[in-house]
């Protein structure tokens, strides 16, 4: 009986440890790319103990093909879970360039009006002139400049980039 116990908390702690040692293995990649590289390795330290941790218990045990499934089981869902984190936290900004008819053109002045940082200039397209702005805003604010973007020009052309480094320029806070 209370092997049976001890070989469930096992399995429970591989199961939760995979999913907390690869949401953060999401989180400290973020940090890395943006260049962040001390909150990269801090996250890291604990990330590789968890991982550790977690494959002593399997390591030691290659024949039970339990133990392995929970582990690969937990790895696919810490890969979810550290998604929905990271699309939680927003780190960073983002760029949107956003291409537009020039007929289209009051929707920079309407969104400098509510403090959106807009370069635009103009363009010609397939299908005639064009105005395509670039913008620069945190990354939780991009839906919202998008959908009021395609509130008014449904047809509009928006590419969702993200910015590694920049310097100057105006943000809305």
């Amino acid at each position: 009986m209370g092997g049976g116990i001890i070989l469930v908390l096992e399995l429970l702690f591989i199961f939760f440890a995979r999913i907390i040692d690869v949401s953060l293995g999401t989180i400290r990649m973020i940090f890395v790319i943006r260049g962040d590289k001390w909150p990269a390795a801090a996250v890291g330290f604990i990330e590789i103990l968890v991982y550790t941790l977690a494959l002593a218990l399997v390591v030691g045990a290659l024949g039970d093909p339990i133990k392995l499934i929970v582990f690969s089981i937990g790895f696919s869902l810490g890969v979810v879970v550290g998604v929905v984190i990271e699309e939680r936290l927003a780190l960073g900004y983002r760029g949107l360039q956003v291409t537009i008819d020039k007929e289209h053109g009051y929707i920079t002045d309407e969104l400098r009006e509510e403090g959106f940082p807009v370069t635009c200039w103009e363009g010609r397209g397939k299908a005639g002139e064009k105005l395509v702005m670039n913008i620069i805003v945190k990354r939780n604010l991009a839906p919202f400049v998008a959908e009021k973007v395609y509130e008014k020009a449904p047809s509009a052309f928006v590419v969702f980039m993200e910015p590694k480094q920049f310097r100057g320029g105006y943000f809305k806070k």
